[in-house]
């Protein structure tokens, strides 16, 4: 099974920020080899709101340029809603019966 290393999710951050999005993931692909699978499990470990059916449209994309499944920009279109580096919810504040750190108790 394919593990995202920390290189690779570095570099993954540094390619997205220079856009657009098909661009960046293939140019992510030729460099660590990777092939549609792995791209899409590199960007679910990159950006913060990406669900099952953005995962698909990756795996369903034309990565090598033949001419079978999503273009570039219909990929880029359909991803366009992704985004890195989302304010996460502080999730043990919401938790029934999480304990309050600073006075030591139960809410």
């Amino acid at each position: 099974m394919f593990e995202v290393s920390d290189e690779v999710r570095r570099v993954a951050r540094e390619e997205l920020i220079k856009g657009p999005l098909s661009a960046a993931l293939r140019r992510l692909a030729n460099r660590f080899g990777l092939e549609r699978t792995n791209v899409a499990w590199v960007a679910a470990e990159v950006f913060d709101n990406m669900f099952v059916p953005d995962i698909q449209a990756i795996w369903e994309w034309d990565l090598e340029g033949r001419g079978d499944g999503h273009s570039d920009a219909e990929l880029d279109a359909m991803l366009a809603h992704l985004r890195m580096d989302l304010p996460r919810p502080r999730v043990m504040s919401t938790l029934a019966g999480a304990t309050d750190v600073k006075r030591g108790s139960t809410r």
